[in-house]
């Protein structure tokens, strides 16, 4: 016993130390790979963002909408608010014969070359007595980030 304890009394304070010192090394080695792996997950997420961002900036996005004017008059604009040509732009009506009777389309519906960024195109259309509430269409197009895109709208007049 008494060579265990001159022992410690020696050798104590320098194993107590390596123990420390080996404890906070261990530590720190886990805390730097946590760390790494909390940065690549981050920067995996940045590049995905600036994918989405970069895909967006290839992309056109169109809209309809309606403005309704004095004794049944009506304009259908298709709007492009995308940040990219919509090319080749055509609209197919999903709504039935019965579902347009009493809308008068005064134009045709494209197809349209072309709508630039954050602008439209303009049908003037006339509404009679009994009309139905909404116009279902469907407006496909092309741009930078992929042909035959499209969008199914319903339309409320």
């Amino acid at each position: 016993m008494n060579i265990i304890l001159t022992f410690l009394k020696n050798w104590g304070d320098i194993i107590l130390s390596v123990l420390v010192a080996t404890g906070s090394f261990v530590a720190y080695i886990k805390h730097d790979k946590k760390i790494k792996q909390q940065e690549a997950k981050l920067n995996e997420l940045q590049i995905k963002q600036y994918e989405k961002e970069e895909a967006k900036e290839k992309m056109a996005e169109m809209k309809a909408n309606i403005i309704r004017g004095h004794e049944g008059k009506a304009r259908i604009l298709f709007i492009n608010a995308g940040m990219e040509d919509a090319i080749n732009v055509r609209i197919e009506m999903l709504s039935t014969k019965e579902e347009l009777s009493g809308i008068t389309f005064l134009s045709a519906l494209g197809p349209y070359e072309v709508i630039n960024p954050q602008s439209y195109r303009e049908v003037n259309l006339t509404l009679c007595v009994g009309h139905s509430d909404t116009i279902k269409l469907k407006i496909i197009w092309d741009d930078k980030f992929q042909k035959n895109r499209f969008v199914s709208l319903s339309v409320p007049l």
